[in-house]
């Protein structure tokens, strides 16, 4: 319910020890060694900065959109979408007032329509350089459910445009029966052209009662039909936006929490009490404080459930960034630290840890600062860079300044800011010339950036930095294996070709170890067939068109025979695809053509493959027109083949490899046009 960004496509599950897991809004995920965030997503950080998916590709996508679904009211016009979607045409296009859950239910209507098995994709409406045109309907794989939000698209030239293309897409999506839902910007009756005039269907907001009612039940919040009629409850129920109502969900839960022994009514006032006053208190406090004063207040509040010691120490490293002149008196002179923070409203409980007494209240204190302190915004940034790169704060205390930060930059329109950060604590990696804890932050600060709290367009800005940086081959080493691992399980969720696009670049990388592991993280997405589709499309054009030298070494790296002739998850091996054994040619023509490092190993590999029955022999027909009837080519293939059948480890090996070696020379005869070598395969030798 009313959660505007919703996750695709999850990657893979992670086997080893952690540092930190980032995990969804609201979700409490976290049950192994590390630390938790929450802020929209679900990752491991390890020490080095390398993120990691807790849950398997599959698993993830049905937790995010099933929890979706648990709490999604349809909303007037959601079953007439429905049937739209239904039709021939495979598409809708949905628009609706801002708050009206537009995205929630464009995506629960490609979500119960979808097989088990189908891949979910959001469409970016921008492109970088070297990246397809996201709408190219050749792009459309079979039974893809695909999302187009165009509800932030401000200029009319860019709608149009879009719209140019549509028709092609829809056609793709028709013909590989897949489903489209766009998202269209609000009163977008004036741009629409006409043929999709009939495809648009406006969508209202769904009864805030019905929102609340099922989304605390499904929390396990316990009340009677009358106490939701509360008067305090009733503005918001009328017009508030889904998002601020399942900020009203979370606030009553946190009242449930701080007071369990209390009633319904008592958590929803405190919970109303928290959305009504606490701007106007803050402002009142703040407006009565000194400076210190108002330091302690920002750390405490950047800060909560932290140790008072880190509160106070973060506090004194504001102003010093801020030239605040350092106070006279002794230390002895001064109050103490416990009297200090009561002074500001902020209470330490038995174990030292720190928070407000009012629910939410630190969530205003930090919406003051960045929206009351413009000026002050790139000095806070640095702050928060220096926190977490200089001050010897615990792990948990890093996790809430980052996922902290990230909220208010999001808010402020300074999503540029993430990247700042980013890139400042990988060059502390740099200068130590390890990977130390603050590589892990910038990990999770470009992870929040392309989170599903951020919106299309400020995610889109941080893929666009990240492709800046993954097309310098000189990039610093530890900001680069940043880089490879938020691409491969962040980006690779929703906007899986931007991140091949961005792997692609990190494996023509200078450093070896960058380049490896930017090879490595394709060839583990590849194990998901569908991707591995993508991927295959992606290669057979930079091969023909536009190819690095790396670009061979990443298709031979992906090219594992045992995934092309998988059927455990479909109907059919791949290989036996005909678009896929014509791409897979134009790889294998490249590796031979260049002598890609390692090319013999992986065609002994193929060899060895192609045992398994016709499918297996369609193996060996790909490695020989790859060759394109030259004859070094054919030879080199030739004699590989001779040399791995004579080199069996014992009899009956030798004799099974000799039945493959035969078959495959009987094909490269075929392939000159020559009378078919005997039985025994001597009419080559």
């Amino acid at each position: 319910m009313g959660a505007d960004r919703a996750a695709f496509v999850g990657i893979e599950q992670v086997g080893r020890d952690v540092g930190t897991s980032v995990t969804g809004d609201g979700a409490q995920v976290h049950g192994g060694s590390g630390h938790q965030i929450n802020g929209g997503l679900t990752f491991i950080l390890t020490e080095s900065g390398e993120i990691h998916r807790r849950t398997s590709q599959r698993a993830l996508t049905a937790d995010q959109l099933a929890r979706l679904k648990d709490r999604f009211i349809e909303p007037p016009g959601y079953w007439q979408a429905k049937s739209k979607l239904g039709e021939s045409s495979r598409t809708v296009l949905l628009s609706g007032k801002p708050g009206s859950g537009r995205r929630s239910t464009a995506l629960m209507l490609l979500y119960n329509s979808a097989t088990p098995d189908a891949q979910f994709r959001e469409l970016p409406v921008e492109t970088d350089e070297e990246e397809k045109d996201s709408l190219d309907p050749e792009s459309v794989q079979p039974g893809e459910r695909l999302l187009l939000d165009m509800s932030a698209e401000e200029r009319p030239e860019k709608f149009r445009s879009v719209q140019a293309k549509l028709e092609s897409l829809r056609g793709a999506v028709v013909v590989n029966e897949g489903a489209l839902v766009v998202v269209l910007p609000p009163d977008p009756d004036h741009l629409l052209l006409p043929e999709f005039s009939r495809l648009h269907v406006p969508i209202g907001r769904p009864s805030g009662k019905a929102v609340l009612d099922k989304c605390l039940k499904v929390d396990h919040v316990e009340f009677t039909e009358q106490e939701l009629d509360h008067e305090n409850l009733k503005e918001h129920l009328a017009d508030a936006a889904l998002r601020d109502l399942d900020r009203l969900c979370q606030r009553i839960l946190e009242a449930k929490h701080a007071n369990s022994s209390g009633c319904f009514v008592d958590w929803v006032e405190r919970a109303c009490e928290a959305f009504a006053k606490h701007g106007k208190q803050v402002a009142g406090q703040i407006r009565e404080s000194s400076a210190p004063q108002r330091a302690i207040v920002l750390a405490a509040a950047m800060l909560k459930d932290s140790h008072a010691d880190s509160v106070q120490a973060a506090a004194k490293s504001l102003l010093t960034r801020l030239e605040y002149p350092e106070e006279e008196k002794h230390v002895l002179e001064r109050d103490g630290l416990d009297d200090v923070l009561r002074s500001v409203k902020v209470v330490p409980n038995n174990s030292r840890k720190v928070a407000f007494d009012a629910i939410s209240y630190e969530n205003a204190v930090r919406n003051h600062f960045w929206a009351n302190f413009p000026e002050l915004r790139d000095s806070l940034r640095d702050w928060v860079g220096d926190c977490v790169g200089a001050l010897d704060l615990a792990d948990d205390d890093c996790d809430r300044l980052v996922v902290r930060f990230a909220e208010q930059a999001r808010r402020a329109g300074r999503i540029n800011d993430l990247c700042v950060l980013a890139e400042q604590w990988t060059k502390q990696a740099d200068r130590q010339r390890r990977p130390p804890r603050s590589a892990r932050w910038a990990a999770a600060a470009l992870a929040h950036g392309l989170g599903q709290m951020s919106s299309p367009s400020a995610a889109g800005d941080i893929r666009k930095k990240i492709y800046e940086w993954a097309a310098q081959p000189s990039l610093t080493v530890h900001l680069a294996q940043v880089l490879v691992s938020v691409c491969a399980e962040v980006m690779a969720e929703t906007h899986p070709d931007q991140a091949v696009v961005r792997l692609r670049l990190l494996a023509s990388h200078n450093a070896q170890e960058v380049a490896g592991a930017a090879k490595s993280a394709v060839s583990n997405l590849a194990q998901d067939n569908r991707f591995y589709r993508r991927f295959l499309w992606w290669m057979n054009s930079w091969l023909t068109q536009q190819s690095r030298t790396s670009d061979a070494d990443l298709f031979l790296a992906t090219s594992d025979p045992q995934r092309l002739l998988d059927t455990s998850s479909r109907s059919a091996a791949l290989i036996t695809n005909r678009t896929v054994q014509r791409q897979l040619v134009v790889g294998w023509r490249v590796v031979f053509m260049r002598e890609v490092d390692g090319w013999l190993e992986r065609v002994e590999e193929w060899l060895v493959a192609s045992r398994a029955g016709e499918p297996g022999s369609l193996l060996l027909n790909v490695l020989v027109e790859s060759t394109e009837g030259e004859l070094a080519k054919l030879g080199a293939l030739h004699v590989s083949s001779r040399d791995w059948a004579a080199a069996g480890p014992d009899g009956e090996e030798r004799a099974v490899r000799q039945r493959t070696y035969r078959e495959l020379a009987r094909k490269i005869d075929a392939a000159q046009g020559l009378q078919l070598s005997d039985v025994k395969g001597t009419g080559r030798c």
